[in-house]
């Protein structure tokens, strides 16, 4: 059975080093997808954080203070 051409040992780097080259700009654009969800995530929290602040009639100065205070125990 006939093959094809071999390629040389440059060919088989060059298209390596192109391979990682794509690679690593998925991996950074998934990675600042990732960061976006996460910062979406905590925004999400804190507005929850703050509507149950909200409702309680206490104010964040109130929270802080008790969480600090649970800390230090």
């Amino acid at each position: 059975m006939a093959r094809g051409v071999k390629k040389t040992l440059q060919e088989k780097i060059a298209q390596k080093e192109e391979l990682i080259d794509v690679l690593s700009t998925r991996v950074k654009k998934e990675r600042d997808e990732l960061n976006e969800l996460l910062e979406m995530q905590k925004m999400e929290e804190l507005n929850e954080l703050r509507m149950v602040v909200q409702k309680s009639g206490m104010e964040i100065s109130d929270i802080i203070q008790m969480a600090q205070m649970q800390a230090a125990q």
